[in-house]
This record gives structure tokens, C-alpha cells and sequence, in this order.
């Protein structure tokens, strides 16, 4: 629309926003989870209010359960609107002279018509499906360690290291494994005597378990660090979800050998930036 305005969410509503999604819980735990995540983050770091805002569309957020989180160049979204017209507005309204990446989209379609309408390039797509268990199923994981080795918390000094190990580096920086590792729980499975882990995965801001890693295939290391990082979150009144490229299928076998189920799609999308040319180019300097 002609007078449609992203305007900021302020942390001191983000409470209430998140409260929206607790309606027929758990369909929007995601959206919850997502908003937890900052606020908790928030208390915890001040300073990452400096490049992080939360929008909704001319202020009407109570209205249709709309935001957009724009954290650096990470973008997470949700809508109750069924229509998805909100969040197809709002997402018109951002400055297409950035690249964002989409995380774990719900919103696919939305999100490749506005491409298209500005004319934007993709840099990075991946159609993926959700897995999902509860909170109940998790609590019954059981895993034996191998001798010698040990499971605890990724400290924030190992962010390099996965980040060197990680494939799909389109999907974030090092910065961004850090700050997970420094704010958000995350399962490690050491061997004594080893400084590095052999298997690892994260917390994502949405509440994923997500950067799932190994240093040796077929050994098992995978399994064990899901099923314990489920069990963690499981004890705090957690289920467990995670996005995994639909062609990923060693992966994917994996998580339904542990009971895991498809719940949904998501996707990872990220565009070029807009392509400028005489105004337009010396609009989005000065901007």
C-alpha cells in the first residue's frame, strides 16, 4: 500500500509479541522460540540492540501477529496472517540494496515474489524440510559415550573451528557461530586429552538445533550429540526441531532413525543486491 511503513517493534513490547504465538501451542512455537531468543539475548548483551530491529507493518503487530527481525543481514519472519499479504507488504518495504539471508523461511513463495518484483537475483537457495519430536520423546533419549570421551557445552573460543569445518558457509559468519556459542546452549562430544570436539551441534535464534557437525564420518558422533542436546532442552521444556536440506540424505536418515518426523518446509534463501544505476546508485550511498 501507498502509506505502509516499517515501523519498529520496541523491546519493550517484544513480550507481548512473542505472547501472540502461544495460541494453539505448539503451531507457533517457532515464532516464540525466535522471539525469546532476542529478548533473552538482548538482557544478556545490550549492545546487540545496535544491529538488531524487529518491524511490523504501521504498527499493527497486535492486530496480525506480523514481524520481520533483521539481525546484521539475518532476517527471520513470521505471520499469523494466513494470507501472508502482511508480511508480503512488509518485505517490499526493506532496503533491497542489502543482501539478507532468510533463515529457516517458512514463507517460500512470498518470499521469491518479491525477488522478483525487484528484479533481485538469488545467491542462495535450499528447500528444506522440518524435524521435529517432543518434549516427552526426548526425554526418554539414551546414548552411551565411547571410552574416553566426554559431552559438554561449545565454548565461544571453538567458533572458528566450525565455522572452518562448515560446508554451507553461505548461511552465516564466524561472528554469528560465536555469539551462538557465547548466548545459546549448544552439546559438544570431546575426547579426553583433545582440545577440539569431535561432533557438535548449536542453538539457532529460532530455537533450531542447527550447524550440526562431525570431524569422522559413521562413527556415531552425530547421533549422540543430537540426542543429547535434545534431552537438554527437553529438561528445560523444550521440544526439538531442525531444518535439513531436502537433499541432504545422510542427515535426514539420521534424524528418522532417532524418531524424528517431518513437520513442515522451510527454506534458506538469499539475494543479490539490487542492481543500481545513476540515481538509484547514488540513493543507496547516500543511504
Amino acid at each position: 500500500m501507498q502509506n505502509d511503513t516499517l515501523v519498529r517493534v520496541p523491546p519493550t513490547a517484544w513480550e507481548q509479541l512473542r505472547d501472540l504465538f502461544t495460541y494453539d501451542w505448539p503451531r507457533h512455537e517457532i515464532a516464540y522460540n525466535n522471539l525469546q531468543n532476542y529478548i533473552r539475548w538482548v538482557e544478556r548483551d545490550p549492545q546487540i540492540i545496535a544491529t538488531l530491529v524487529v518491524y511490523s507493518l504501521n504498527g499493527t503487530w497486535r492486530e496480525n501477529g506480523t514481524y520481520i527481525i533483521i539481525d546484521h543481514t539475518n532476517v527471520f519472519m513470521y505471520t499469523l496472517d494466513a494470507s501472508e499479504q502482511t508480511l508480503k507488504r512488509m518485505l517490499l518495504l526493506l532496503d533491497w540494496h542489502h543482501s539478507y539471508l532468510m533463515n529457516m523461511c517458512l514463507y517460500r513463495d512470498t518470499v521469491l515474489e518479491v525477488y522478483r518484483l525487484n528484479q533481485l537475483d538469488v545467491e542462495f537457495d535450499s528447500s528444506d524440510v522440518i524435524y521435529h519430536v517432543s518434549q516427552s520423546f526426548a526425554l526418554n533419549f539414551h546414548y552411551e559415550l565411547p571410552l574416553g570421551m566426554s559431552l559438554k557445552r561449545v565454548a565461544p573460543q571453538f567458533s572458528q573451528f566450525i565455522y572452518n569445518q562448515w560446508l554451507n558457509k553461505a548461511g552465516g559468519t564466524e561472528y554469528f557461530i560465536e555469539r551462538m556459542l557465547r548466548l545459546n546452549d549448544s552439546m559438544g562430544l570431546f575426547l579426553d586429552g583433545v582440545c577440539e570436539p569431535l561432533a557438535w551441534c548449536l542453538r539457532t535464534p529460532n530455537g533450531a538445533v542447527g550447524l550440526l557437525g562431525v570431524v569422522a564420518q559413521r562413527k556415531g558422533y552425530g547421533s549422540v550429540v543430537i540426542k543429547a542436546m535434545a534431552r537438554h532442552l527437553a529438561q528445560q521444556g523444550h521440544s526439538t526441531y531442525a531444518s535439513v536440506r531436502k537433499t541432504n540424505e545422510p542427515t535426514r536418515r539420521l534424524f528418522e532413525k532417532l524418531g524424528f518426523r517431518v513437520i513442515s518446509e522451510s527454506c534458506w534463501l538469499k539475494n543479490m543486491r539490487i542492481r543500481c544505476d545513476g540515481v538509484e546508485l547514488r540513493k543507496a550511498i547516500k543511504s
